[in-house]
């Protein structure tokens, strides 16, 4: 029996990101490739050059389609990534025209070589988001402890305790070699009325102490397809946080990670809408949640919200519209403003019954350009390689700042509209927020 479980460990394990299976997958690829198309007959290679050009083209023009015309989604796929798919078609075609235009070892081969070419088509999709950075994630399996929040690890007492100096001042660290634990509790929405699935919860080792000390609290969304589990799996919660606290005394702010989308697929823009009632659920239901149930600094000063992609987009709409609730933030990879769909009005249509005047009230730009945010701290990241959500960063960090926000930004090279994001600029996110979470001087 051990064997078989070091074995599964070991697989679980296998990176899909980077290493030695993607790089085997890619050499398997070029052999398969090759061998879809060794054929001697000139019209053999007119079938395979009209099929590589039929296979672009029609996924660039269905990607086209499914974004502007049909709506699926709010933005543009990026072109590597519908490229990948094209290559994965073109594979399935040439593999279907030797197995009714070849002999018998091309029928037999052609079904396996096209498999591994979609594979890597996969992996390298795959690879582009960052999203299952293993195979045990593939599966559906998680790094992290989804053991519930014991009763030991929630509040003692009922007193809320507000700290109004910072938590540094009054700390004096100790040596602690854990790394924290993860849990996972229901939050209900006893005010929205929202049903999510269980928020995952970060507690780092100070928090463990029998006398611990009250700590602030970061609340994290994931992207959008996701999971609250998605920040431990893909974005390398545990050692990130491991790592900041062994910076900082031992220090580290617990961290909540609730679900306001509700599937993986959902997309509720955190907003109050005819969809559903998440802005609420994240500014009221959440953090009341957190005050009653956990050991926490309760003073809204040394809270923090933030995400990646659709979660970047939920963190600075929490910023700007409930700044004495999240007065610091961070956003990774975040939209210009929720959407359902490239089209405003098609979002408006879906979301606010067609009321595109009250949608455009809602969001950060709007807000930003009639309020002022003297006291909020926010944190811009994006990929280098990502254009559109580099813009995005760009003209938000701008409009912060002019809104009187105190803005940091970080271009994440080589990456683009992808988790590395989060594993390149965590850290400096982190620091920059550290100073008015209580944290650091």
């Amino acid at each position: 029996m051990t064997w078989r479980i070091l074995l599964q460990t070991w697989l679980y394990s296998i990176s899909l990101l980077e290493g030695w299976f993607p790089d085997t997958l890619a050499v398997l690829c070029a052999v398969s490739i090759v061998l879809l198309l060794l054929r001697r007959r000139p019209r053999w290679w007119i079938f395979a050059a009209v099929s590589l050009a039929a296979s672009m083209a029609g996924c660039f023009g269905l990607a086209w389609l499914l974004v502007h015309v049909f709506f699926v989604w709010p933005e543009d796929l990026p072109p590597e990534v519908v490229a990948w798919a094209g290559l994965g078609v073109f594979a399935a075609t040439v593999a279907v025209g030797n197995m009714f235009l070849g002999g018998l070892r091309h029928a037999l081969l052609a079904p396996v070589a096209a498999l591994v070419v979609l594979s890597l088509c996969g992996q390298q999709i795959n690879a582009y988001f960052g999203l299952l950075p293993t195979v045990g994630t593939l599966f559906g399996v998680s790094g992290s402890s989804l053991l519930p929040l014991e009763s030991a690890m929630k509040k003692h007492g009922d007193r809320m305790s507000f700290e109004t100096a910072p938590l540094y001042d009054r700390w004096h660290g100790v040596h602690l070699t854990a790394t924290g634990v993860m849990r996972h509790a229901e939050i209900p929405g006893t005010v929205s009325g929202w049903h999510g699935r269980h928020a995952h919860i970060y507690l780092p080792p100070v928090y463990l102490l029998k006398s611990r000390p009250k700590l602030p609290v970061l609340v994290l969304v994931g992207s959008q397809p996701g999971w609250p589990g998605v920040w431990a799996d893909s974005g390398d919660l545990v050692r990130m946080m491991a790592e900041f606290a062994a910076r900082h005394q031992g220090l580290a702010p617990v961290v909540v990670i609730p679900d306001p989308n509700g599937t993986e697929d959902g997309n509720t823009m955190c907003m109050d809408t005819t969809i559903a009632k998440t802005d609420t659920y994240m500014s009221v239901d959440v953090p009341e949640w957190i005050k009653h149930n956990l050991d926490v600094d309760s003073n809204p000063q040394h809270w923090a919200v933030g995400g990646f992609s659709f979660g970047g987009t939920c963190a600075i709409q929490m910023a700007t519209r409930h700044p004495r609730i999240y007065p610091n933030f961070m956003s990774f990879g975040g939209e210009r403003e929720p959407a359902l769909a490239i089209s405003r009005q098609q979002t408006a249509n879906e979301a606010f019954a067609g009321n595109l005047a009250a949608f455009t009230a809602e969001v950060p730009l709007t807000l930003l350009a009639h309020r002022n945010y003297p006291d909020s701290f926010g944190f811009f990241a994006a990929g280098a390689d990502d254009p559109e959500f580099r813009g995005n960063a760009v003209v938000l960090a701008a409009a912060a700042a002019k809104a009187g926000m105190h803005v940091k930004s970080d271009i994440v090279p080589g990456a683009g509209h992808s988790w590395k994001v989060v594993l390149d600029s965590m850290q400096s996110a982190l620091d920059f927020l550290a100073r008015p979470m209580g944290l650091a001087p």
